[in-house]
């Protein structure tokens, strides 16, 4: 058995195919499970693979698997130049992470309560969050004022004045 025969074996055509595509929806239901968006690029360089293997090139696994790994680590080590997201946190799974550094309106509150905080309501994008005002000033804030959101926490907004 020659070299050439070597790289060559292995399912080709709508058999390859078949393998790729189901190993690529085996990736890609694990993500959702799991939603570290790593393993959505490697179920994506699956079906590329897949849909590679119905061009009747001669592609053997050994070429399948290499274009496999080559293209996940591609689109993995891309990832981050493409989808640049303002971050004041690590996760990029934090559904909060948009709001910091935004604008909110005032509804209610502010008002100094019992363990130094002063809280209200504030609202964000149409929805009402309980809110803590993170300065000491005593001037009160009306409703329809504006204030910066700086942190999330616990369900909590973290404000300050604007």
């Amino acid at each position: 058995m020659d070299l050439n025969n070597i790289l060559l074996i292995g399912p080709v055509g709508i058999n390859a195919f078949w393998v790729w595509f189901v190993f690529g929806l085996l990736l890609l239901g694990v993500e959702v499970f799991l939603g570290t968006q790593w393993l959505l690029w490697a179920a994506a360089s699956a079906g590329v693979v897949a849909v590679v293997c119905l061009t009747g090139l001669p592609f053997g696994f050994f070429f399948q698997a290499l274009t496999f790994a080559l293209l996940s680590l591609a689109m993995g080590i891309l990832t981050p130049k493409f989808m640049k997201v303002a971050s004041h946190s690590a996760d990029i799974n934090d559904p909060h992470r948009r709001m910091v550094g935004k604008q909110a309106h005032v509804l209610s509150g502010f008002e100094l309560v019992a363990g130094g905080e002063r809280t209200g309501r504030v609202s964000f994008d149409g929805v009402e969050w309980p809110a803590v005002l993170d300065e000491t000033t005593d001037t009160a804030l009306a409703a329809n004022d504006r204030v910066v959101i700086e942190r999330i926490h616990e369900g909590r907004v973290f404000v300050r004045r604007t």
